[in-house]
């Protein structure tokens, strides 16, 4: 099932409403430092803000944190420190690898901040469907899973995935590709 894409700029928020933001928006919203903002910063930035101001719900799932915390170090290893430690694990284990964890768990505290937990649904989850998808390369695992969350608790998603086109959600977003594909 396809999604239905709005234009984040024009999106009018609503009291209460809920949002779940995908990890790559929270990486734009608290990039890692060596990640250079671009014009997706600003408007991502923009809608947390409206968000914010509306009253709207912000809530978190375990695989949008993980997500970005995984993404954020890899950012940072792949920037600095992949010429001297070419396997991410032993760069994780390394004293070059504390700077950069308290950084992205500063953040992730900061993002929890402005949400609300809820447990995946995994066992209401139609995993059939998701690996189907995932088999044929419609989605990604984790994308088919969030839509599904999405879906079950009757949230939309902020994304700057371009690919996240099916999983009969509304999703918000910037992305022109996005837009053009899900009207």
């Amino acid at each position: 099932m396809k999604n239905k894409a709005h234009d984040l700029s024009k999106y009018a928020f609503q009291k209460n409403e809920p949002f779940l933001l995908d990890a790559n928006v929270w990486l734009y919203l608290y990039p890692a430092p060596s990640n250079k903002p671009d014009w997706r910063a600003a408007s991502y930035s923009n809608a947390l803000k409206g968000i914010l101001t509306a009253g709207s719900r912000l809530v978190m799932d375990a695989l949008i944190l993980s997500e970005y915390l995984n993404r954020y170090c890899r950012i940072e290893w792949i920037a600095l420190h992949k010429a001297a430690q070419p396997d991410f694990k032993m760069f994780r284990k390394s004293p070059a690898f504390k700077s950069v964890g308290a950084g992205a768990a500063t953040y992730a505290r900061e993002m929890l901040k402005l949400c609300t937990r809820h447990d995946h649904p995994f066992s209401a989850a139609n995993v059939t469907q998701v690996l189907a998808d995932f088999e044929t390369g419609v989605n990604d695992f984790n994308d088919g899973l969030l839509a599904e969350t999405c879906r079950h608790h009757g949230w939309k998603l902020v994304t700057n995935d371009g690919d996240f086109t099916s999983g009969g959600i509304d999703v918000l977003t910037s992305h022109p590709r996005l837009l053009r594909a899900c009207p």
